[in-house]
């Protein structure tokens, strides 16, 4: 009868409790204890067929000794035994009550998972040290924490369990963030974005992985190429022949050989065999691979203590130190890491973060599954006169809640004149999410924030025809046209000049719809500076008089940039994914930057950061309908 509790617990979201040991992850759970089996790295696959099997003939075993055949019959059955009950090792699925954070606190000390063979992340040198781009990761976030670190190897075999059971407290170990991982642990912001590629010959007539079609790949046997070919063909209904090989060596001779026409593997792998003479990668990429720091489920402290330390150290400079270190001639990408407002000069220290792990006291995915509206804070009355970049916010906004909740087979609540307060009934409960806001630190111990789905800041239009990109190019006391509803952009625009060793002339612009009156009709201005939202609507406009400026030589075209992202209630993870895997759906097929069009240049748009996995989650598909 031991069985029979287990079977009627149906209460899949609670607050306290256990969760599932299914794919599906149970709202508000944690695994606070390493599964039977994690196989494949990071991804886990059970054992329950070989134990529910043993315990099968072990009853077989037992039946038969206790009544010999000889005197019963065997009798035929459509409905196989029941599995004899086994002890419970000790394994649990309560949810974590105490954050690490607090033992890194009590103990001094931070233990880092690490992989020892992943050149050029991590790998054990001759002199016994850990070195490589996530050992000095590592390293640089222990003393940020002015803490002692740790490395702890680990395997792909034996990662999840070291950390389940405490044994390391992160594992920073070239860990791709794949949402088939989600159900199980937790991770930071992407550190550090790869990708799967195809390796073709150089006169191959291939631009596109898409020409690749019902031709013939390889991939390395039981590595992600695998997956990604896989999860490719799935997405794009494209059919290819797939051939596989022990080693990306012996694919190598496949495709020079002709055997096959093109070689998946991950790019810095492929760069490595890359003979430029003969071969080439194409452009776009067969999966994405962001890379985290994976931890234990639904530790917010933790979390919030690593990404706002990834923050500051993208902020300070030091990634881009450690990324030149590890892989020489290159730059870290602006902009991967996102920066948060209100993120200090000073690195955060764990004392600042909470020892103890709090729950919602409630979820959103079950107002969803049970038919309930969305309630959405965050919007207000836009008058009918108000500036074109004002309107144009709103409706880009509305458009993307209102495809999101669509996807989700929900429909929005709009609370009314809530923009200004939006965060704050998010944290009360009021709202289940918060549109058009920017993640702010201030609001850490209060409320989450998903990744930005759209970009704004401070950029530069000139005239069409222009060889203006920069100010380097506005030297000789050249005229800024700057907004008068923008305060601080006169100081800002004299110390981007004065950068360069250069001065400029101001010239303040009243009405946004009146620039190409300045610029053009009045010749009032050479340039204009300002938020992209507000320059956007005149390129827009009129394409044939003004551009915005392109990244150029050792410059970013952006001078300040602000990311809009959704807030969501603290700690409610699974609501937290689903609106993360929605935007991501919407950034691969299109619809966002469709509905982001009036306020972001389709040139414009950051690449998504995109986790590999299933287009759908705890059963509701999130493609387009």
């Amino acid at each position: 009868m031991g069985f029979i509790p287990m079977l009627l617990k149906t209460n899949k979201y609670q607050t306290r409790g256990h969760r599932s040991r299914g794919k599906q992850p149970v709202v508000g759970a944690h695994r606070d204890a390493p599964l039977r089996n994690p196989a494949n790295g990071l991804k886990n696959k059970s054992l329950w067929p070989l134990c529910v099997c043993s315990s099968i003939l072990f009853a077989f075993i037992l039946i038969f000794s206790v009544y010999p055949a000889s005197s019963q019959e065997a009798v035929p059955t459509l409905v196989p035994p029941t599995p004899i009950p086994t002890v419970d090792a000790g394994i649990s699925d309560a949810l974590l009550s105490e954050s690490a954070v607090a033992r890194i606190q009590r103990d001094g000390k931070v233990r880092v998972g690490i992989l020892f063979n992943a050149f050029p992340f991590a790998i054990l040198n001759i002199r016994g040290e850990v070195a490589g781009f996530d050992a000095d990761l590592a390293r640089s976030m222990a003393e940020a924490w002015g803490v002692e670190v740790e490395f702890i190897q680990v395997t792909r075999q034996t990662a999840l369990d070291m950390l389940f059971n405490g044994t390391v407290d992160f594992l920073v170990a070239a860990q791709v963030h794949e949402r088939q991982l989600d159900s199980d642990v937790e991770f930071s912001q992407t550190y550090y974005q790869g990708s799967q590629k195809m390796l073709v010959r150089l006169d191959d007539g291939a631009a596109r992985i898409a020409d690749m079609a019902n031709r013939k790949v390889g991939v390395v046997i039981g590595t992600a190429s695998e997956e990604a070919v896989s999860l490719w063909q799935s997405r794009s209904g494209i059919a290819v022949t797939v051939q596989t090989y022990l080693t990306l060596d012996q694919g190598l001779v496949g495709l020079v050989s002709g055997e096959i026409d093109g070689l998946i593997g991950s790019e810095i792998q492929l760069k490595k065999i890359l003979k430029p003479e003969s071969q080439r990668i194409l452009e776009d990429a067969v999966m994405p691979e962001p890379y985290a720091i994976a931890m234990r489920r639904q530790d917010v402290s933790l979390r919030n203590l690593v990404n706002r330390t990834l923050q500051h150290l993208a902020q300070n400079g030091r990634m881009n130190e450690i990324y030149q270190s590890n892989f020489p001639g290159s730059t870290y990408p602006p902009g991967l890491i996102s920066t948060w407002e209100g993120l200090g000069e000073e690195a955060p220290k764990p004392d600042q973060f909470q020892p103890n792990i709090p729950y919602p006291t409630q979820y959103v995915i079950p107002r969803i599954q049970a038919g309930q509206t969305i309630r959405v804070a965050g919007f207000s009355t836009v008058a009918e006169d108000a500036p074109e970049s004002e309107r144009r916010l709103y409706a880009a906004n509305r458009a993307v809640i209102e495809a999101l909740v669509s996807r989700w087979g929900a429909t929005a609540e709009y609370l009314p004149d809530s923009a200004a307060n939006a965060m704050d009934l998010l944290a009360a409960g009021q709202a289940d999410i918060a549109v058009g806001v920017k993640p702010d630190w201030a609001w850490a111990d209060r409320a989450d924030f998903t990744s930005a789905y759209f970009l704004h800041g401070d950029r530069l239009m000139v005239r069409k025809n222009d060889t203006v990109e920069s100010f380097n190019e506005l030297r000789g006391g050249k005229w800024v046209g700057i907004y008068a509803s923008e305060p601080g952009s006169a100081d800002q625009v004299n110390a981007l000049a004065s950068s360069v060793n250069t001065a400029v002339n101001i010239y303040t612009m009243i009405r946004e719809q009146d620039v190409p009156i300045y610029l053009i009709d009045d010749e009032n201005a050479d340039v204009a500076f300002g938020d992209s939202l507000k320059l956007i609507p005149v390129v827009q406009a009129r394409p044939d008089d003004f551009r915005l400026t392109i990244r150029c030589p050792n410059c970013d075209p952006w001078y300040t940039r602000e990311y809009v992202a959704f807030g969501v209630p603290r700690n409610d993870l699974d609501f937290r994914l689903l609106v993360e895997y929605t935007l991501q759906e919407m950034a691969q097929d299109g619809t966002l930057t469709t509905l982001l069009q009036p306020v972001m240049l389709p040139e414009d748009m950051p690449k998504f950061d995109i986790w590999p996995g299933p287009a759908s989650y705890l059963g509701i598909a999130l493609q387009k309908r």
